[in-house]
């Protein structure tokens, strides 16, 4: 590991922890660890006859890769009452500005961070029910992963296993962030000039998300990619993948040729890629490549929005209007986790339609292959997507040398959220 990566390493671990020396609020997650199983459709009929008045006006409606119409909707209604919804939040823990003063909120300054939550908690959804946990388990885990209260110690998550053992200073009042969190975010972007008051760009999110789980190895089965106009595949081969150099004494193994060598499959990818369509506004000919990107089933999302408002794009209708969900409510910070939290602060959300005419020009879209077969309809999708006359972002099967750094602050200026 780089001194580079060492620092940025010691500096996740320095915040991730709190203790008594560096913070009085030292408030918890109260957590109900009974909680296996939720009813997902519980206190969502009000909800689910809004967003039905809604489709009934569509005649077809794309959720992800999936056509639904108005004789489909309530299965429509089963998949997208099981997305996680994240949106503003007051009397949270306090986090840092610029000036030294704190915020226990977030709104008007952290929808970009909390679309980016929405999309990175698809992919890790789905990322556990790979792993054979039912709906409701995933979920319940998915949501702890994102809280913006800390943990008390004895009431931490299997996950933090490892996180644990980077500190030898633990005592009794110690409390550990979620490391998706909010504060996290916030804390990271100090890195590149950023506090909490301040928008985030969809490119500092991706990024972020990817320096979390390098240096906290919180899913050490799934590498994390961050990627700017292009999607490089050899990169993901090079982390995701190891060559077989005796195929003799690898007969039975399952075998994916890439760029003329053999390779074996070793762990799963979450793939981001942020780019920029226009100058001022999107420019019609990438309309039909946006909406296109949905067709992919390894997608787990866009986002972007309009001026100054960020949205989590999830599929589109059939008048061209993609379907988002808005984080643009302040709702208050969750200090309980139990079923009814679960269902009426994260799960409760409408449903609403922007024409892409009035989308902002920078956005981030989503990729996620959890094994080999994902990963080879991935390339295949990537493959043919890249011969569209306007792909939204470049496609390469060969390795490139970037340094990531030199763009860190991309986009961070009219195109913030």
């Amino acid at each position: 590991m780089s001194n580079k990566n060492t620092d940025k390493l010691n500096y996740l671990i320095k915040n991730i922890f709190i203790t008594s020396t560096n913070s009085d609020h030292l408030n918890s997650i109260k957590l109900n660890n009974d909680i296996n199983s939720i009813n997902i459709n519980k206190n969502n009929a009000n909800i689910n006859n809004n967003i039905m008045s809604k489709i009934s006006t569509f005649k077809s409606i794309n959720l992800f890769n999936k056509k639904y119409t108005n004789e489909s909707f309530y299965k429509f209604m089963d998949k997208f009452n099981k997305l996680i919804y994240f949106c503003y939040r007051k009397n949270i823990y306090p986090m840092n500005t610029r000036l030294k003063i704190t915020l226990s909120r977030d709104s008007g300054w952290g929808c970009m961070i909390r679309c980016g939550q929405m999309l990175m908690s698809r992919a890790i959804y789905k990322y556990l029910k790979s792993e054979k946990n039912s709906t409701e388990k995933a979920i319940i885990e998915v949501i702890k992963l994102f809280l913006d209260v800390p943990y008390d110690l004895k009431n931490i998550p299997n996950f933090f296993t490892s996180i644990l053992t980077k500190n030898p200073y633990i005592n009794n009042e110690t409390k550990i962030l979620p490391p998706f969190s909010i504060q996290m975010h916030c804390f990271l972007g100090n890195l590149y000039n950023k506090y909490a008051g301040e928008w985030f760009s969809d490119v500092n999110i991706c990024q972020n998300y990817k320096d979390l789980n390098d240096n906290l190895n919180i899913f050490p089965n799934l590498k994390i990619f961050s990627f700017i106009s292009e999607l490089n595949m050899a990169d993901v081969m090079e982390e995701c993948f190891e060559v077989v150099n005796n195929l003799d004494n690898n007969k039975n193994i399952d075998i994916t040729t890439f760029n003329n060598k053999k390779y074996i499959f070793k762990k799963g990818g979450l793939i981001f890629v942020s780019m920029r369509l226009g100058i001022t506004k999107v420019s019609g000919e990438y309309y039909s490549s946006i909406k296109y990107l949905f067709q992919c089933k390894e997608c787990i999302g866009i986002i972007g929005g309009e001026t100054n408002l960020a949205h989590y794009f999830i599929g589109y209708n059939d008048k061209g209007n993609l379907i988002y969900l808005d984080p643009h409510i302040t709702r208050e910070g969750v200090v309980e986790l139990n079923e009814d939290s679960i269902i009426n602060d994260y799960l409760n959300k409408n449903l609403l339609e922007l024409s892409m005419n009035d989308m902002s020009t920078a956005l981030s879209v989503g990729f996620l292959f959890r094994n080999k077969n994902e990963f080879e309809d991935l390339t295949k999708f990537m493959e043919n997507y890249s011969e569209k006359n306007y792909p939204c972002f470049g496609f390469c099967k060969e390795k490139i040398v970037l340094d990531i750094n030199k763009y860190e602050n991309l986009f961070n200026d009219e195109d913030d959220f």
